[in-house]
This record gives structure tokens, C-alpha cells and sequence, in this order.
């Protein structure tokens, strides 16, 4: 993140496409923040294929949707809009104010 930002900040005070276009050092930083990022990525589909490995409903959710879900785990009322993609037939889960699960419901 820091990388990024120092070169789009040097990018701004010297906004010129074709002195930007030559500067080898930029593309060699840039280049190298690529290979980082594709080693994140590649990190981050291991974890959620393992996620999915472990939960099978899982595989129902797109990659964006497990990472909401995993990342609010103090706040069980957040998976709601999830629910229908994972459990045929439940639409919504009724929590007592300690989060635990009273009921679920249907959208019949």
C-alpha cells in the first residue's frame, strides 16, 4: 500500500504521460507490485478454498461474499442477505440479544 501510494503521489506532482512512460524505475516498482499482488491473491484463494473445503456451503458464495461473511464474525446478524445462497428455504434468522440463533424463517 505504501508503494503504491508514494508512486501515484510522484505521479500527480509530475503528471506527464510520456515522462511517466519512460521512467523505468516507475515500471520496475509497479511491475514488482503486480508479482506481490498475485502472490496475495493466490494466498487468499488457498484460504477460502480451504474455508470451503471445511464448510461446503461455501461454494455457493462468490469470493467477495465469504470474505464479508469470514470478517464480520463478532456480528452474526451481518450474514442475513447470505443465508438464501447457502440454506434452501431460510430467508432470514431470528437472534435473542446474546446473538444466539432463536428461530428461522421462511419466505413462505
Amino acid at each position: 500500500d505504501a508503494e503504491w501510494r508514494d508512486i501515484m503521489t510522484s505521479t500527480s506532482e509530475e503528471p506527464d504521460v510520456i515522462t511517466i512512460g519512460r521512467d523505468k524505475v516507475r515500471l520496475d516498482r509497479l511491475e514488482e507490485c503486480n508479482v506481490l499482488l498475485d502472490a496475495i491473491q493466490k494466498g487468499l484463494s488457498a484460504y477460502l478454498e480451504k474455508k470451503r473445503l471445511f464448510f461446503p456451503r461455501f461454494f455457493f458464495l462468490s469470493n467477495d461474499e465469504m470474505l464479508e461473511i469470514l470478517s464480520e464474525t463478532k456480528d452474526p446478524t451481518r450474514v442475513q442477505p447470505h443465508l438464501k445462497k447457502c440454506f434452501e428455504g431460510v430467508a432470514k434468522l431470528r437472534f435473542e440479544d446474546n446473538y444466539d440463533i432463536s428461530a428461522m424463517e421462511s419466505e413462505e
